[in-house]
């Protein structure tokens, strides 16, 4: 089984991303780790793994300008102002109604966040270490479960685009789902759409509607404590950061 090209090729993989190499160079020297312990020469290998790449290239080319989106965001300080005038606002002895206000809106601009990031700026999964870091503190002030925030997220980023077609939800059914289908189907008959398949998605996207409404409602309402080992930031060092 060690022997086996592919094994070796996923063990030089994992060996190289706990190095923190890029990981588009070790997707290469793994792709080429595979080649040569095989039966493929140099020339046979670049050739398998370029014809390989060929069929991803755009899924390949969208994911790569998630870097730039994020660090677009990241210096722009939306996340850090947004923290803090929640934490300014928090501080001035806020009722229990106006906490549980807050924490709902909260959990409703993380699901318009997730959403966007699918179609209006795809930046896809990038802005989830850009965006919750600076919000722990605050989530920590309104005793937020953070399994809600989990859920709130996973249903904004799959849920988008396995139902709605445009971004990455494009890619995913336009690109990959219909496309496929018809390839392999094309000597079946099967031929499918996009608008097809859209509507096979949306059953089970109502059950995660439902689920998340049940997270948020009902298993993950109650308050919850988090220890703080880290000191959290100060209104000054966030005022200070943001001036920067």
């Amino acid at each position: 089984m060690l022997t086996n090209p592919v094994v070796i090729s996923i063990i030089v993989l994992l060996a190289l991303s706990l190095l923190r190499i890029n990981v588009v160079i070790a997707l290469i020297i793994s792709a080429l780790v595979a080649g040569l312990t095989s039966s493929l020469n140099l020339t046979d290998t670049i050739q398998v793994f370029t014809n390989g790449l060929g069929g991803g290239a755009e899924v390949a080319m969208n994911y790569a300008i998630l870097g730039a989106f994020a660090i677009a965001i990241s210096k722009s300080g939306i996340t850090d102002l947004l923290a803090y005038k929640v934490i300014k606002r928090l501080g001035n002895s806020p009722t229990g109604r106006s906490m549980a206000g807050f924490k709902y809106l909260i959990l409703a601009v993380l699901v318009l966040f997730s959403i966007s990031s699918q179609n209006l700026i795809p930046v896809h999964i990038a802005f989830i270490p850009i965006v919750i870091p600076p919000l722990l503190s605050i989530f920590n002030k309104l005793k937020l479960d953070r399994r809600a925030v989990a859920c709130v997220l996973t249903f904004g980023l799959t849920a988008t685009y396995m139902l709605l077609p445009v971004g990455f939800g494009k890619i995913f059914i336009e690109s990959i789902l219909v496309k496929n289908i018809n390839q392999v189907g094309a000597t079946l008959g099967l031929q499918t759409s996009v608008t097809q398949v859209s509507l096979a998605m949306s059953v089970p996207v109502i059950g995660m509607i439902i689920g998340l409404l049940t997270a948020i409602f009902i298993t993950y309402r109650k308050p919850r404590e988090y220890v703080v080992t880290m000191a959290e930031p100060t209104t000054a060092e966030i005022e200070k950061h943001i001036a920067n």
